[in-house]
């Protein structure tokens, strides 16, 4: 495929045009350019207003979140809705790539606010760096600047980490020729770069940040720099597509960054009615018991105590039905009555609902869709912030969190040898949540009661042994950054080759912007995966021969391929 490609239409009217094209695109609910940049104070606010693009990407629902979600086998849902019937359906299918696609702004949202927002963040440096003067005497310029590159290095790293390919796009871009797009590894290169260079110019510079602009957080300079630092952790550990690909990762500069950054951010919901920017659809939605959320099997069954999920396991995918489970000492799961049945209750009682969990006695979703994807379990974590009102979306919501950054701590550890540090870290929420602490030899089994319960069992194991270190690790991470920021579960998922068979590793380019540009509309997923360029991840079966060596096979494909594109990019001149 030629490589070389004309921005996409799409950011047309964002202030990013391509040439060479006869294509006139006219949106009437666009602002004029040269109006939004007629003052200082319209700069300074287009600037501020790039980071709410990066909340889009993080916090909304139409997009690609609830779907990656779904195929990450932690949360599971039947409904048309954000492509998660589609994209969550087993065996897996192609990703349907296609502007007829009912529900295409899975491809083209995550897309679009990136550009968009690194659309008005250039503007405004190219604005400030032409000469225009912010505050009497350009006093707010070095604040404004340094915002503008904070937002362009944190959404050319969400592209990195949603699309297999992007465009390279800042205010030094020239817009009157071709762009190309460059692959993952290098968009992250460049987003890295771009985060090194917005920290120093956030430390170089003595300010504090309006508390509008990430709503809620008046943070001086240090304190946002520290926030960039976060944003390198979280960026490079979910760069790896495969479990081969994060063991080449730069772990220790990974744990440097996750334990210097800023530990816990939290924005601040606004009234929806308000036509605000800040609410959290994934908080308020994704974890909507009655509506739209239930957890998958493939991960409450880690902590099934009762045999059921193994059970489960050995029935063909599409006889599957939702089991009934029981949890041990996993305190953060629904609590058993004495005489051993759930509470047969919706509603949150002692015997339905844990710290973080709910069981639920009714099933949602549509039979005719997946009985294997029904479920009686759910997530119950954020009913602070869903129950404060009827859809008000109002209250704390987080959006970084020093669990995260811990976990990435904790999976570096262990990648890097140092199984004891490892095992410390995700003993913390273990020991918390009733569990007793995982052993740091990696090959030991986590200890089981005298009833012989553990937690976790290894995933897809019909045997339901009990899981070793790297599956306590999975399991914690799992529990601990749900619905934090969008991506998160898939994004761990492929690292660790631990998604269902054929699921999808990343996005393609959008339909719509591949046929402007006259290009092959192509996908990924699906039992063709090799042939759309996305090679079928393997099954993990834990103690198979034959597992192992399909892992094996997938890895020496993922690195011939990885070879080729390199020495084809050896030609490639990046603009």
């Amino acid at each position: 495929m030629n490589r070389k490609l004309t921005l996409p239409a799409v950011t047309l009217a964002l202030g990013i045009g391509f040439s060479g094209c006869d294509l006139q695109v006219n949106n009437p609910n666009e602002p004029d350019r040269a109006r939004a940049l007629a003052s200082p104070d319209d700069v300074e606010s287009l600037i501020a207003s790039s980071y709410q693009q990066v909340w889009a990407m993080g916090h909304y629902w139409n997009n690609a979140n609830f779907a990656f979600n779904h195929m990450s086998s932690r949360h599971t849902a039947t409904w048309g809705n954000n492509g998660q019937n589609d994209l969550g359906r087993e065996p897996r299918e192609p990703m349907p790539n296609s502007t007829s696609y009912r529900w295409s702004y899975v491809f083209s949202e995550h897309w679009n606010d990136a550009y968009g927002g690194i659309a008005a963040a250039s503007d405004g440096v190219r604005a400030i760096d032409e000469g225009l003067e912010i505050g009497p005497g350009g006093e707010r310029n070095a604040r404004a600047r340094a915002f503008a590159l904070s937002s362009q290095a944190m959404l050319s790293c969400l592209l990195a980490l949603w699309y297999d390919q992007a465009f390279i796009v800042d205010e030094t871009t020239d817009l009157t020729g071709e762009l190309e797009t460059v692959d993952y590894n290098s968009m992250f290169s460049y987003a890295m770069g771009k985060l090194n260079e917005a920290e120093s110019a956030v430390r170089g510079t003595s300010f504090s940040l309006p508390d509008t602009w990430i709503n809620g957080n008046a943070w001086d300079n240090n304190q946002f720099a520290d926030y960039l630092v976060g944003w390198k952790a979280r960026c490079a550990a979910n760069l790896p597509r495969t479990d081969a690909e994060a063991a080449g990762a730069n772990w220790s500069q990974i744990m440097s960054d996750a334990r210097a950054g800023i530990q816990d951010v939290v924005v601040v919901g606004e009234d929806r009615s308000s036509d605000t920017a800040w609410y959290d659809d994934l908080k308020a939605k994704a974890q909507q018991n009655g509506t739209w959320h239930r957890m998958h099997m493939d991960w409450a069954g880690m902590a099934d105590q009762s045999g059921e999920y193994q059970d489960w396991l050995t029935f063909e995918t599409s006889k599957r039905t939702a089991r009934k489970m029981t949890f041990g000492d996993d305190k953060r799961y629904p609590a058993v009555n004495e005489d051993g049945t759930l509470g047969e209750s919706v509603s949150p009682t002692a015997a339905s609902t844990g710290p973080r969990h709910r069981y639920n006695a009714n099933i949602i979703f549509i039979a005719s869709r997946g009985t294997y994807r029904q479920s009686h379990y759910g997530d119950a974590r954020y009913d602070h912030y869903t129950l404060s009102c009827n859809f008000c979306e109002s209250g704390d919501m987080e959006e970084m969190t020093g669990q995260e950054m811990e976990h990435y701590v904790a999976e570096g550890l262990y990648r890097m040898g140092d199984f004891a540090g490892a095992a410390d870290i995700i003993n913390v929420t273990r020991m918390e949540a009733g569990l007793a602490p995982a052993p740091s030899n990696p090959t030991d089994p986590v200890p089981s009661n005298g009833a012989g319960e553990c937690t976790p069992r290894k995933r897809y194991d019909v045997q339901g042994r009990c899981g070793n270190l790297r599956d306590a690790i999975w399991f914690e991470h799992f529990e601990n950054v749900y619905n934090v920021f969008g991506g998160l579960e898939h994004w761990h998922g492929r690292r660790n080759d631990i998604l269902p068979a054929g699921t999808a590793l990343h996005l393609p380019m959008p339909a719509a912007d591949l046929e402007v540009l006259q290009r092959d509309i192509y996908t990924f997923g699906g039992s063709a995966g090799g042939a759309a360029g996305n090679p079928t991840p393997p099954s993990i079966v834990p103690g198979s021969l034959d597992s192992a060596l399909e892992r094996a096979a997938f890895t020496l494909h993922r690195l011939q391929r990885h070879q080729k594109a390199s020495r084809a990019s050896e030609d490639m001149v990046v603009r």
